[in-house]
C-alpha cells in the first residue's frame, strides 16, 4: 500500500477543535422560537410590517404573513435574544413585489417550501447577535424563485440565482470567489455541464434539487464542483439521480483522479448536502459519494445514498473507496451518513463511510451499506483504513460516537473489520460501534481487521443497538424510534427518509 500523508500540521488540530466544538454547540439547551406555522398567532407583535415576538415561543400563523405580504414589505424577527430561531413548517408563498426579511438572532430552519412567486425580494439573516447558528432546510423544506431576476440576500451578501448548470459553471468561471444560489429544482438531463474552475465563493442550493446530472470526465477532478477550494462552501445542496464515472487516463499508477457526485476535490465547507446515484471508478481513483478527496476541508450534515465502484488496472496501486467521501485527508466529517453499496476488485482500501483517513477526524457518523473489497483490499464497515498524519505526530486519525452496520467482505491476503479495516493512529476511538447481526462479523475482536482488540471500537448485535442509545452516544444529537432508521441511533438533526 502507498504511504499517503498529510498536507498540513494545524489541519488535523483545527478538525479537532472543530468537532469539539459542534459537540459542545449540539448538546447546549434547545432554543427558543418564532414558528411561522397554520396555527393560530401568539406571542408575537406585527406593526408597521415588522413582526417581534413578545415571548420565547411565538407563533406567526402562514396566512397572516401572506396577507402582509400581499400589500407590503415584511420583516419577521427573533427580536434580538428574546426568542432564538426561525422555523417555518407550513408553505409558504407570495406573488407580489413585496420584500420578506428574516432575522434570526441563531438559526433559521425551513421545513416546508417557501415560493417567491411575484418579483419580491428574500432577505435572510442569521447569527443577528448569537453565534454558531445556520441556515438549514428539512427534507421537504427549499426556496424557489419566479427567475433569477428576483433578489436574494443571505447575511448581508447578494447571491445570483442560477437556473442550471450550464450557468453555474459560467458565473463561476468568470467570478470564482462569488456567490450564487440555486433558484428552483433542475433536471439536468442532456446537460453534463459541471463547475470545471476551483470555486472559492459560496453556493446555496437553498434545499432545491438538481436530478438525473451524467458527468464522464477524464479529468484530475470530477463531480458537480470539480474543485472546492479554501474558503469555499457548497450549503443545502440536493443532487439525485446522478451519475459520475471517473476515467482516470492521467498519465501514470501515481497520478490519482477524485472524483464524487458533489464535489472532486474539497477544501472547504460542505454543509447540509445529499446526493444518490452512482459514482463509477475507472484506474486508480479517489471516489466517494459526496466527494473524493476531502483534504482539509469540512463535510458537516450531510448523506450519500449512492453506489461506488471502483475498478483498478494498476495491480502495485490502490483506490480509496467510501459510501460519503473516497480519501479523507486531515479533515473533518461530522454528523453525516452514508447508505449505499461500496465496492472495488482490487487492493483497495474501501469503507461505508470513508476509504481512507489519515489525520482527520469523524464525528457522530454512521454507514449502512455494504461493503467489498478484492484481494490484498483493507475493508471496513465505516472506514477502509484509518491512521495519524505523520506530518504532526499523534495527529488526527480519530473516529469518536460513529457505528456501522453494513456486511463487509473482501479477497485473500486482505484486512476487514466491523468498523474499520486497518488502523493505525495513536489517538484511540471512542463510542464506535459496529453490528454483529448485519455484518458478518461476530468476533469480539475484529472491529478492526487490524489490529485486533483495537480499543474503543465494541459489536453490539441489530436488537441491542435498537435497546437504546450505545454508551458514550449523545442524545441530544442522536435518537431512536422503532419507526426510523430501522429502529437503530439516527441523527436528530438529519434524520434518514422515512
Amino acid at each position: 500500500m502507498r504511504a499517503i500523508t498529510g498536507n498540513s500540521a494545524s489541519r488535523g488540530t483545527i478538525c479537532y477543535l472543530a468537532a469539539t466544538l459542534m459537540l459542545t454547540v449540539a448538546s447546549g439547551s434547545a432554543r427558543a422560537a418564532v414558528v411561522i406555522s397554520s396555527g393560530a398567532t401568539k406571542n408575537i407583535a406585527c406593526a408597521s410590517g415588522v413582526c417581534t415576538p413578545t415571548a420565547k415561543f411565538a407563533v406567526l400563523n402562514v396566512g397572516q404573513l401572506e396577507s402582509l405580504l400581499a400589500s407590503g414589505k415584511v420583516k419577521v424577527t427573533t427580536g434580538g435574544a428574546k426568542a432564538s430561531d426561525i422555523t417555518i413548517t407550513a408553505a409558504l408563498s407570495w406573488a407580489s413585489s413585496n420584500r420578506l426579511a428574516l432575522t434570526a438572532y441563531r438559526s433559521i430552519t425551513i421545513n416546508k417550501a417557501v415560493a417567491v412567486n411575484g418579483t419580491g425580494a428574500l432577505i435572510l439573516v442569521t447569527n443577528n447577535g448569537g453565534t454558531g447558528g445556520t441556515l438549514s432546510f428539512g427534507r421537504t423544506g427549499h426556496i424557489s424563485f419566479l427567475s433569477t431576476a428576483n433578489n436574494l440576500t443571505i447575511n448581508g451578501a447578494a447571491y445570483t440565482l442560477v437556473a442550471d448548470t450550464t450557468t453555474l459553471a459560467n458565473d463561476i468561471t468568470s467570478n470564482p470567489g462569488g456567490d450564487f444560489a440555486l433558484a428552483s429544482d433542475y433536471n439536468a438531463t442532456g446537460n453534463p455541464s459541471f463547475v470545471g474552475t476551483m470555486f472559492t465563493g459560496n453556493f446555496q442550493g437553498l434545499g432545491n434539487t438538481i436530478s438525473d446530472l451524467e458527468v464522464t470526465s477524464s479529468s484530475e477532478y470530477t463531480g458537480l464542483f470539480a474543485q472546492v477550494g479554501p474558503g469555499g462552501t457548497v450549503e443545502n445542496t440536493r443532487l439525485t439521480k446522478a451519475t459520475i464515472t471517473i476515467n482516470n487516463n492521467i498519465g501514470s499508477e501515481n497520478n490519482d483522479a477524485q472524483g464524487g457526485i458533489l464535489v472532486g476535490l474539497n477544501q472547504g465547507l460542505l454543509e447540509g448536502d445529499s446526493v444518490d446515484g452512482h459514482v463509477r471508478g475507472q484506474n486508480t481513483v479517489f471516489a466517494g459519494g459526496l466527494v473524493g478527496y476531502n483534504e482539509g476541508g469540512s463535510v458537516v450534515a450531510s448523506y450519500a445514498s449512492a453506489t461506488v465502484t471502483a475498478n483498478d488496472r494498476f495491480e502495485r496501486e490502490n483506490s480509496l473507496v467510501g459510501g460519503l467521501v473516497g480519501y479523507n485527508n486531515m479533515g473533518l466529517i461530522s454528523n453525516s451518513y452514508a447508505t449505499g453499496e461500496v465496492k472495488s476488485f482490487s487492493n483497495d482500501s474501501v469503507g461505508g463511510l470513508i476509504g481512507f483517513d489519515v489525520g482527520g477526524t469523524i464525528a457522530n457518523s454512521y454507514a449502512t451499506g455494504s461493503v467489498k473489497g478484492g484481494s490484498g483490499a483493507t475493508v471496513g464497515g465505516l472506514a477502509g483504513y484509518n491512521a495519524s498524519s505523520s506530518n504532526s505526530a499523534g495527529s488526527g486519525g480519530t473516529i469518536i460516537g460513529s457505528y456501522s452496520t453494513g456486511a463487509a467482505s473482501v479477497g485473500s491476503d486482505s484486512f476487514v473489520g466491523g468498523l474499520v479495516g486497518e488502523e493505525d493512529t495513536a489517538n484511540p476511538d471512542s463510542a464506535c460501534y459496529w453490528d454483529t447481526t448485519t455484518s458478518g462479523i461476530t468476533n469480539p475482536s475484529q472491529g478492526a481487521g487490524k489490529p485486533s482488540n483495537d480499543p474503543g471500537i465494541t459489536g453490539l448485535s441489530t436488537a441491542q443497538l435498537q435497546a437504546g442509545l450505545p454508551s458514550g452516544f449523545d442524545p441530544t444529537i442522536w435518537g431512536e424510534s422503532p419507526s426510523i432508521n430501522g429502529g437503530l441511533p439516527y441523527l436528530l438533526a438529519l434524520p434518514p427518509p422515512a
